[in-house]
């Protein structure tokens, strides 16, 4: 039944003096299923989420990295080109075309973007991270997790990369794994953000252990 027919049914009734059984129960299985959909829009019951290093994108990416290509951001994306395709040692505007691609949701392209700055500047950890979580939105997370550990060896104690490869090894049935990177995480920095969610994240998953 549509709101306007129910609406004018409830119109055209005089006011009840108690809710009937029946209504009471179609009130309760219809508050709780706008109890499902705020729980499921709010992330209650989808999986972790990587968490990027660059400015801009990281609140896209923990609400909804799955929402797909950003096509707001094709004008500017197609300027940081020609400036990349006139000048490829501006790596600045490389790095930051990069990010754009990530952020928008076009991650093969950011990949082949992060490949060319770090084929200039290769022990930046941050970016190979960046280019992990590209990996990781793509589903191939066997090279991202080899991309995040390669990201240890420039930064050992980088603690983004540590809690990603926790993301990526639970989004990969490796639940043990995962824990044990979360873990490593905490010890880096036990106060900050990530550490939090490190914990967080080990509480709620270590009783599937």
């Amino acid at each position: 039944m549509s709101k306007k027919n129910l609406r004018e049914k409830t119109a055209a009734v005089p006011k009840a003096k108690e809710i009937s059984t029946t209504k009471l129960v179609y009130l309760i299985l219809g508050l709780g299923f706008v109890g499902m959909i705020i729980l499921y829009s709010t992330d209650t019951f989808q999986t972790p989420k990587a968490i990027q290093n660059f400015s801009g994108s990281q609140n896209q990416n923990m609400n909804d990295p799955h929402a797909g290509a950003n096509l707001s951001n094709l004008q500017e994306i197609k300027r940081l080109e020609g400036i990349v395709n006139a000048n490829p040692n501006d790596l600045s505007t490389l790095v930051k075309l990069a990010h754009l691609l990530n952020d928008s949701g076009f991650f093969p392209k950011a990949i082949e973007n992060y490949k060319k700055y770090l084929a200039q500047k290769p022990n930046d950890a941050d970016v190979i991270v960046d280019m992990g979580v590209c990996y990781f939105e793509t589903k191939d997370f066997n090279t991202a997790i080899a991309t995040m550990k390669s990201a240890l060896k420039v930064n050992p104690t980088h603690q983004i990369a540590h809690f990603n490869l926790g993301i990526v090894n639970f989004s990969a049935g490796n639940l043990n794994e995962a824990i044990s990177w979360w873990k490593k995480t905490i010890e880096i920095n036990p106060i900050s953000e990530v550490a939090v969610k490190a914990k967080e994240l080990i509480n709620q998953h270590s009783q599937e252990k």
